[in-house]
């Protein structure tokens, strides 16, 4: 009996001998990876630092680091070390993959691992991209060099930026001689592409607000990957003209020596279907006049009767024909079911501006006739100011318009006192020859 119980021990104990190294050759090969880094945007021309520790149960054969194109499949650079250890620091890898080499575009980084039992295990896959520098560039700046203009002038600013990466943001300023900002805006555009053409920028440089003396115009760009271009640069020189203060020549007429029967048109005139005459001033909640929104002039204190003081904490703007004459576009092409966004496409500039931004932009037909609905855009005066006004009625012949002048008051303007006139065509185009006629309907 003793000896089948030392036969039985014996038959255990081998059992038990037997069974260990198989335990250990039935153990699970595992790679894991810990510490590391991983690319998601570069620079192009910037190095990357390869960084982890891979760890193995079993020796590691094989590494492979490799950067693919953006299919994932082509090659283009590759590092093959035979560690023959249980760790490896990724870092040796490090100086054999040229991340700067790169050029902008999409690419993937990956690891891939085997242990001597010829399991594998890929511990980095990612997919990163290289940045250029970009290019931002414009073309068509307006102004195209140095400009010199007289005091109380409007000036419309242009040209078209394109950038290889998204414009993150414009600025446009004006300096003084001392390199202080007088009139400084910034827009946020979230595209690649930005017209300065009738934008807000351009509403935002009051040229006509200047003192005689000299300035420096600058228009700066900068995209989202950082890179910043100065695309204008301009001395402003702005000569005396002795302009009435607080009053725009421009907008608000001036002498009734104009005279001449080229304003005048011959005929039976026809109200348009459908056309309401204004003759009096828009109620204060038409938001067409009174909503930014709608009317691009009235988000700035110094272009419209907002109720609101300038910049020199004095004044308030008690008119103006542009701000007016916006307004009463839309609301004509809106009563008639047309689309306001035309005539926002072609505000912004000063009278003479609109007028070209129109025959630029085809948005409406033009011409030197005379007809209800129009706007009557006039050339430059003796002191240096376009008006526009809204032609609401022909009677004998003779264009009657609604219209409102650029002035200032100390005292607040309300929709019942703005600058507001119905007249004759005559009375406030004196001193300036006609442009056109924009047709709305």
């Amino acid at each position: 009996m003793k000896k089948k119980h030392r036969l039985l021990l014996l038959f255990c104990m081998m059992v038990i001998v037997l069974a260990l190294p198989l335990q250990v050759q039935a153990a699970k090969s595992k790679i894991t990876l810990s510490g590391a880094t991983k690319p998601t945007t570069i620079k192009q021309g910037a190095f990357f630092n390869m960084k982890g520790t891979i760890k193995s149960t079993y020796k590691l054969k094989e590494i492979r680091c490799t950067l693919y194109m953006s299919n994932g499949k082509t090659c283009l650079q590759r590092f093959v070390t035979y560690p023959n250890s249980y760790t490896y620091d990724l870092r040796r890898a490090d100086p054999y993959l040229y991340f700067d080499r790169l050029t902008p575009g999409t690419y993937y980084y990956r690891v891939l691992c085997y242990d001597t039992k010829n399991y594998k295990k890929r511990v980095i896959s990612k997919k990163f991209t290289v940045v250029g520098n970009g290019k931002i560039k414009i073309v068509n700046p307006k102004p195209s060099g140095n400009l010199t203009i007289n005091e109380g002038k409007s000036y419309a600013i242009g040209g078209n930026i394109t950038s290889t990466y998204t414009l993150g943001s414009v600025r446009a300023r004006i300096l003084d001689s001392s390199n202080k900002a007088v009139y400084s805006k910034t827009v946020n555009p979230k595209k690649k592409t930005y017209s300065l053409t009738n934008s807000t920028l351009d509403v935002a440089m009051l040229f006509d607000k200047l003192s005689a003396g000299t300035y420096k115009f600058e228009v700066t760009a900068v995209d989202t990957k950082g890179t910043s271009v100065r695309l204008i640069y301009r001395t402003i020189t702005v000569k005396a003209s002795g302009t009435t203060s607080g009053t725009n020549p421009g907008s608000t007429g001036g002498s009734t020596t104009n005279t001449g029967n080229y304003l005048n048109t011959s005929g039976t005139v026809t109200m348009p279907s459908g056309y309401v005459k204004r003759t009096a001033r828009p109620a204060a909640d038409n938001k067409y006049y009174y909503d930014k929104s709608y009317n691009i002039y009235y988000g700035y204190n110094s272009l419209a009767p907002t109720g609101k003081k300038m910049a020199d904490d004095k004044n308030y703007v008690v008119g103006n024909c542009t701000w007016y004459a916006c307004g009463r576009a839309m609301e004509i092409v809106a009563q008639a079911g047309g689309d306001i966004n035309k005539v926002k496409a072609i505000f912004g500039p000063d009278p003479v501006g609109i007028f070209n931004m129109n025959v630029a932009k085809g948005m409406f037909k033009y011409g030197s006739t005379p007809k209800i609905g129009a706007l009557a855009v006039f050339n430059y005066g003796n002191g240096g100011e376009a008006h526009i006004a809204v032609v609401e009625d022909i009677v004998n012949g003779v264009p009657y318009v609604s219209e409102s002048g650029y002035a200032l008051s100390t005292t607040k303007p309300t929709a019942a006192t703005i600058i507001f006139k119905y007249q004759s065509i005559y009375n406030w185009a004196g001193g300036r020859s006609l442009k056109g006629y924009i047709y709305l309907r």
